[in-house]
């Protein structure tokens, strides 16, 4: 038997667990453009050297979601994405991502879905939430349920030595990542409660609150699983927060134009899950390589 048997039977058990239970829950399998006509900025897509000039996808996302309509409301897509920076254990020039959307899906019901397609391949974990809007009262006694973000980006960035010019983005990311995703190790926990600022600007904000988005990520043992969302359905109010962080590029704009024709219903909510992480994961490994077949090519 061929030593990668086992890794590419265990990527194809994953691949047809997410789309049995997809088409059970009714949603229509996808194909959009992997080579998109904008780069959306220096850096953020390689090259594809195709006519009229292309560039690879680093995510699905807006493509995906112009195509949900009364007739098609429950729309993914399963698919290669490629980012050009240097690869690592858990990241690879060229890697497959799961997205979808969902027209009238609320955060409860998508935290819920989330979990029903990643969890039977994790069976050692139960799922935990834990609320950065309660850890961020706690450690710094900010409210974002009622207040702006304020000093909480000097405090955060003291906290975890960050510079103090460096943007509120990446000191919230990284404090993410050093003070809350370091201690998911053996756990699956459901970050919820982003603050407003960091790099989703796309999240509603949650009702009745001031700073508080309807986003979450699924940490599986330190590592990133799943991202979901629902949408903004204020355009203005995206639009501000996106090109505040420097988020609002063409894809975007075609998303919202969609929306305002009526093409496309506003309320909408997504997700994403990195396949080879998943795979990983439910292997009990730390290392996405076994998983990108025919290295050689």
């Amino acid at each position: 038997m061929s030593a990668l048997s086992g890794p590419i039977r265990a990527k194809a058990h994953v691949l047809h667990g997410l789309r049995t239970l997809l088409h059970v829950e009714g949603f229509t399998e996808l194909v959009t453009p992997v080579a998109r006509r904008s780069d959306l900025g220096p850096g953020r897509r390689a090259p594809a050297g195709l006519h009229e000039g292309r560039y690879l996808r680093a995510m699905i996302g807006p493509a995906l979601r112009v195509n949900v309509s009364t007739d098609l409301p429950r729309v993914y897509e399963i698919g290669p994405c490629f980012r050009p920076e240097p690869p690592d254990a858990l990241h690879a020039g060229e890697f497959t991502m799961l997205d979808l959307y969902a027209a009238h899906l609320g955060f409860e019901d998508l935290i819920d879905l989330a979990w029903r397609l990643v969890g039977p391949h994790l069976p050692s974990y139960a799922p935990e939430r834990l609320s950065i809007a309660d850890h961020v009262h706690d450690e710094f006694g900010i409210d974002l349920r009622t207040e702006s973000i304020g000093g909480l980006h000097s405090r955060m960035a003291v906290r975890i030595g960050s510079d103090a010019g460096e943007p509120f983005r990446d000191v919230l990311g990284r404090y993410i990542a050093l003070e809350l995703e370091a201690g998911t190790v053996g756990r699956a926990v459901f970050l919820t409660d982003y603050p407003t600022g960091g790099d989703e600007p796309c999240a509603r904000l949650a009702a009745g609150t001031t700073a508080v988005l309807e986003r979450f990520e699924l940490i599986v043992d330190g590592i990133e699983l799943v991202h979901g969302y629902t949408d903004e359905t204020d355009r203005n109010a995206f639009t501000e927060r996106a090109k505040a962080v420097g988020l609002y590029d063409d894809e975007q704009q075609l998303a919202q134009e969609a929306v305002e024709a009526g093409a496309v219903p506003a309320d909408t909510a997504g997700l994403g899950i990195g396949i080879e992480r998943l795979c990983a994961a439910s292997a009990g490994l730390r290392d996405i390589t076994p998983f990108l077949q025919s290295p050689q090519f």
